[in-house]
This record gives structure tokens, C-alpha cells and sequence, in this order.
């Protein structure tokens, strides 16, 4: 149990330093954007790079055999996969 704990919080260091080195040192907190429709969307900051950390942190080293040193780097490569997973999506339906 303890080592399942350890690995999520090194996932989440991973995320937390992903979110640090992106925005050029300035952590991005939760906020609500309106939209000029009218609409608005909720930007998670950094508790998003937080959660995926967390989730790759806790699967990566048990779906590799590794140790939890992997979680922390998993933390912060997940943000970055799914990141570029969203813009290439994203730019699919521009086109």
C-alpha cells in the first residue's frame, strides 16, 4: 500500500514539474472562461497535470515491472502525451 502511495505522489511531482517547466515558472490555478458566444469552460490548471500525473504514476510502474522512480517521469511525460494527443485531434477537426 505504501508503495502504490508513492508512486501516485511521484506521478503527481512529475505532473506538478510539467506544469512548473510549461508555464515558464508560473503555476496556473483553477478559473471559470467566459467564451465570446456567451458560453464558458472551466480551465483546471494545474490540477490537471496533477490528476494525469497521479493516474501515470500509479499504472506505469505495474504495467512495466519497474520501480516507482518511472512514476515521477510517467508524471510528467503523461501530461505531455495527452497534450499532444488533444492538439492533434483538435487540429484533425480544423482541417
Amino acid at each position: 500500500m505504501i508503495a502504490v502511495l508513492i508512486s501516485i505522489l511521484a506521478g503527481v511531482g512529475g505532473g506538478v514539474v510539467r506544469a512548473i517547466i510549461t508555464g515558464k515558472g508560473i503555476i496556473t490555478l483553477p478559473s471559470i472562461h467566459k467564451v465570446a458566444g456567451g458560453s464558458s469552460h472551466l480551465n483546471l490548471g494545474i490540477i490537471a497535470p496533477m490528476a494525469i500525473g497521479a493516474l501515470a504514476g500509479y499504472v506505469a510502474p505495474y504495467s512495466l515491472g519497474v520501480d516507482g522512480v518511472v512514476a515521477a517521469l510517467a508524471g510528467y511525460a503523461g501530461t505531455d502525451l495527452i497534450e499532444n494527443m488533444v492538439e492533434r485531434t483538435l487540429h484533425r477537426r480544423i482541417r
